[in-house]
Parts: C-alpha cells; sequence; structure tokens
C-alpha cells in the first residue's frame, strides 16, 4: 500500500512484511515457540492493530517502522466514516487487522 505522509513524501507499506511482523509481536506477547511463530505466520493475514474506541482512532500497521494512521476530527468530517473505510480497503484485499478495541 502506498500513502502520503505529513511531509507530502510518498511510501510504501508491504503488507507480507507486516504479516510476519505480526507473528513475531504474538509471539511475544503470547510466549509463543519458533515454531508456533512460523505456523501462525503462514495461517494469519493480520498487517495492523486498529482501535476505533479510544479519543483518537487509529490503525498501526506492522511495518518497519510502525507507520500510525490516526482519525482525528480536526482531519476528517468524519473521522469513524474514514477509519471504516480503510479497514474495508484492507479486508476486500484479503488482509486482516486485529481489534485492541
Amino acid at each position: 500500500m502506498n500513502y502520503q505522509d505529513n511531509e507530502g513524501q510518498t511510501h510504501f507499506i508491504d503488507f507480507y512484511k507486516c504479516r510476519i511482523n505480526f507473528s513475531k509481536f504474538m509471539m511475544k506477547e503470547n510466549d509463543l515457540t519458533e515454531e508456533e511463530r512460523i505456523d501462525l505466520e503462514q495461517r494469519t493475514k493480520c498487517i495492523a492493530l486498529r482501535d476505533a474506541f479510544t479519543k483518537t482512532m487509529y490503525i498501526e500497521f506492522f511495518s518497519e517502522p510502525p507507520i500510525r494512521i490516526e482519525f482525528k476530527k480536526k482531519l476528517f468530517k468524519d473521522p469513524y466514516k474514514e477509519f471504516r473505510k480503510l479497514v474495508d480497503i484492507i479486508n476486500e484485499h484479503g488482509w486482516k487487522t486485529f481489534d485492541m478495541g
């Protein structure tokens, strides 16, 4: 996925790398073995964390470095609508986000 940062620079987020990084995150969080982590990596399509119930909604990709997109009221007329739109696009392309809310 390509995105433009606050300085107008275009960057690429590699979802396949995000999936690997998600499995490493879950390994640390859940004390998985390397074998379990590899199995999870092969089965999962999760690439990011999301939370619609924090003060500022966000989607944070497991990229290197992590990329966090915040949906602030001052930037969007309807932050939740834009948040859902991005989540839906991610899902439509076969990827998933992990709900923190």
